[in-house]
């Protein structure tokens, strides 16, 4: 199965979307300084729902943002960096959601993203601030099992109610949703897409659901059966309805990752709602993959301090424990090294050589 979508030729998300990008990464091996291009932020760690092995529940419940320290933090990367991810915890449920959104516009950035589980897509000052800033939303349709979809009706009733409303405003924003894949649920990927479509979705994604967030030994669940199914869907959705699926190959590979220093993190800056900058996506809220504390307001070079350097530094694919989740950090560190060490193949440099294209190509 390749790296695969349907609709215009797009990608949403691929181990070689960091190469849209060329311009840092030539930088980065050259030793110059380099901004993150996607600023991965939670203004919360509070949450509508209690999910079990969350990823984001080492975060507790005790953690928020204020407006000032996020404006503060956007301004130190403004016209450097371009993408912003609202994740959490649930971002909605921060009363300073709407002057992020506007902030982030304000700061010129140019892709503005939010993870949410949708529980509150019924509130106004959400949806207001969602069609007037967001490029796109991405909720996370993780409910389910077994090929039963009856808790995905509210989240799916939020869907259509907002799809109704991006239309009659004109709205630029997508609404996308997420679903996680295993050998399990192989079989009703399908169907489940196929309820996405009809609420109004503008895309899905799916990715593989892993295991050990907690004790941050992750390892992908069993994924048999999962890319064959799927390549059967993408090669039977018309290109024609509006509905885009995508599918990243590498996140399904079992092909060798190596690295030597986790790259990915002078790409993505990851900031908890502790004020404290982490690792990699995978590894928030993890204390030993802490690289910086912002403080009350990140200081101005604080992307290049030797003490944040210094924990970067010595990652590797042979000391990183979260490895085996493939996650996209990690496939963008073995492009990275693989890059710097001449070592990809003729089909590989052509990807990178040919047009850049991507959705959201500033959120990593």
């Amino acid at each position: 199965m390749n790296e695969q979508r349907l609709g215009p030729a797009a990608e949403i998300a691929s181990a070689y979307k960091i190469s849209y990008h060329s311009e840092k990464i030539a930088a980065y091996l050259k030793g110059d300084r380099i901004f993150p291009a996607t600023l991965e932020l939670d203004i919360t760690s509070r949450c509508t729902r209690v999910c079990a092995d969350c990823p984001s529940g080492r975060g507790g419940e005790g953690h928020n943002l204020s407006v000032g320290f996020v404006g503060k933090l956007l301004a130190s990367l403004e016209g450097q960096t371009r993408g912003l991810l609202l994740t959490g915890g649930e971002p909605t449920m921060s009363p300073i959601f709407p002057d992020v959104l506007r902030l982030a516009r304000e700061r010129g950035f140019v892709d503005v993203a939010v993870v949410t589980n949708g529980s509150l897509l019924h509130q106004e000052r959400v949806v207001e601030a969602l069609v007037s800033y967001a490029s796109t939303i991405r909720l996370s349709a993780y409910d389910w099992d077994g090929g039963v979809f009856e808790e995905m009706a509210p989240m799916l009733g939020k869907v259509e109610a907002l799809r109704r409303r991006v239309d009659e405003l004109g709205s630029a924003l997508k609404i996308g949703v997420s679903a996680l894949t295993s050998k399990d649920r192989a079989h009703v990927l399908p169907a489940l897409a196929e309820r996405v479509r009809s609420a109004g979705a503008h895309w899905i994604y799916f990715h593989p659901m892993c295991t050990g967030w907690g004790s941050n030994d992750l390892a992908q669940v069993n994924q048999a059966g999962v890319p064959e199914t799927l390549a059967g869907y993408l090669s039977l959705l018309s290109r024609s309805n509006g509905f885009e699926a995508f599918v990243s190959k590498s996140r399904y590979s079992s092909s060798e990752l190596k690295f030597h220093g986790y790259h990915a993190a002078h790409f993505m800056l990851v900031v908890g709602a502790d004020g404290l900058n982490y690792l990699a996506p995978e590894v928030k809220y993890h204390p030993d993959h802490v690289i910086a504390d912002l403080g009350n307001e990140p200081s101005e070079n604080f992307l290049w301090e030797s003490p944040r350097l210094e924990k970067i530094r010595p990652v590797s694919s042979m000391n990183y424990r979260a490895l085996r989740s493939r996650h996209r950090g990690v496939l963008y560190n073995d492009l990275i090294e693989r890059i710097r060490c001449d070592e990809l193949s003729a089909e590989e440099t052509g990807i990178l050589e040919g047009p850049r294209k991507y959705r959201f190509p500033h959120i990593l």
